[in-house]
Formats: structure tokens, C-alpha cells, sequence
């Protein structure tokens, strides 16, 4: 299994701050968010990584060009234009092909049990495997919705076929394990919503999608309101950055 983290975006929620530093570098109690990433990654034994970068990326590899261990292997791909989640992980693709790989956003706090879901992912023989929780706030939250064996049967306005609206809304934690052959799902060459043109089309098709429930502790630090609470969790000790 190898690894991907998300990390070229613009954090426009974020401004001003992220106009000098991007989001990934943002800090969390003694570490920083990437670091954070890469050190949940490793943790769960995955340590081939590729990290793509567009805005301020030179920051994030200058950042990195120290004090990661030998045994880590770090791949940079920088997206001349933002290719969006889709574009991104296509971008990766010789770094990750032959291979089943997680994806995961550079400001998702979390502490999932990694292995669960790898292990979960592969008895499934899942194209994909999305990490869902309770969504708190369906009328904001797009809203994915599952079946019994946690296949996925809606995705925001795509349903599977055969299949009503009668299951608890859910939301995507920015969380998602892919079978090797997922790359065939995604258009090469230009930037690419994953949302609507891939995972949409594939719910529609019935496709072998499955989720994850995880109701443990997860944060984003996508705005400063998110971004004070996170902090002040790692403060209250209510999560312990993973770091490396």
C-alpha cells in the first residue's frame, strides 16, 4: 500500500494568512500539518508517498528537505495549474501505479485506525473505499448515504441503481482507499472534480464503491474557526499530532 497526500490547494478560506504560507504548513501543537500527514501515513506502514503542490509549493519542499527518516520515500509532483482532487491523484500516477494506495487531505486531523481500513478495503476488493462519518449538517454537507455492507449508494445527487434514500446522511472525512486500477477511472491531461466526474458516474453505475463508518476523532482545519478548535484540542490534549 502506498500513499498520497493532497496538499497544492489555495486554503482560500484561510486568507490572508495562507497568501505567505500554505495551508499544509500551517502549525498544530509542535508540528505542522504535512508533517502531521506523512507521520500518520508512516505510522500505519506506509512510507511511499507522493505529495502533490501548486500553490507555495516551494515552501512545502524546503520544509521537507530535512529531518525525514531514511527509511521514507517522498514523491513531488508540482501541478503547473491546480488539477483538482481527480487531476491530482492522476498526476501521481507513475509514482503509484501497481499498487492499492490511500489518499488523504493535508488538513484532515484523525485517529483512524489505518490497517482497518486497508483490511476492510481489500475483502471488499473495493474500487474505492471512501472513510465517512455522521454528517452533522446535511442541508450544508453534501451527503453521501450507504447500504448495509457499506456500499456506497449515493453521492450527492447520484443514487445506484435499485436503490432509495432511506439511510442516515453521511459526510467524506477526506479519506479514500483505491484499488490500483482506479486510475483507468480518471480523464489524464487536465485538471478533474473527482465529486462530479468520477465518483458521481460510478455511483450511478452501480459500481463498487464501499464506506467506512469512523465516529472517532476527526477535525479539519479548513477556516480559522476549525483550524482555532483543532488547536485547541492538541492543547487540551484531546489529539496528539502524529509529526515525524
Amino acid at each position: 500500500m502506498k500513499g498520497m497526500i493532497l496538499a497544492a490547494g489555495y486554503g482560500e478560506r484561510l486568507r490572508p494568512e495562507t497568501d505567505t504560507r500554505p495551508k499544509p504548513l500551517f502549525p498544530i501543537g509542535q508540528t505542522n500539518m504535512i508533517r502531521n500527514a506523512i507521520g500518520y501515513l508512516a505510522r500505519h506502514g506506509i512510507t511511499e508517498i507522493a505529495i502533490n503542490l501548486h500553490h507555495l509549493g516551494h515552501m512545502i519542499k524546503e520544509e521537507l528537505s530535512n529531518h525525514l527518516p531514511p527509511s521514507l520515500k517522498i514523491h513531488f509532483i508540482e501541478e503547473k495549474v491546480i488539477m483538482g482532487t481527480g487531476g491530482g491523484i492522476k498526476g501521481a500516477e507513475p509514482y503509484l501505479n501497481g499498487s492499492d494506495f490511500v489518499v488523504i487531505n493535508s488538513d484532515v486531523l484523525v485517529n483512524l485506525d489505518l490497517h482497518a481500513v486497508i483490511e476492510f478495503h481489500r475483502e471488499k476488493n473495493a474500487l474505492a473505499t471512501l472513510v465517512v462519518r455522521q454528517n452533522p449538517a446535511p442541508e450544508k454537507i453534501g451527503v453521501l448515504e450507504a447500504a448495509g455492507d457499506g456500499k456506497l449508494i449515493r453521492f450527492l445527487t447520484a443514487r445506484a441503481p435499485g436503490h432509495s434514500s432511506q439511510h442516515a446522511p453521511l459526510m467524506f472525512t477526506g479519506i479514500h482507499l483505491f484499488r490500483h486500477d482506479f486510475f483507468q477511472c480518471i480523464p489524464g491531461g487536465r485538471p478533474v472534480n473527482i465529486s462530479t466526474e468520477v465518483y458521481a458516474p460510478l455511483v450511478s453505475a452501480g459500481a463498487e464503491l464501499y464506506t467506512y463508518r469512523y465516529d472517532g476523532y476527526w477535525a479539519d482545519i479548513g477556516t480559522p474557526e476549525t483550524y482555532r478548535a483543532a488547536s485547541e484540542d492538541v492543547q487540551q490534549g484531546r489529539f496528539t499530532p502524529y509529526g515525524i
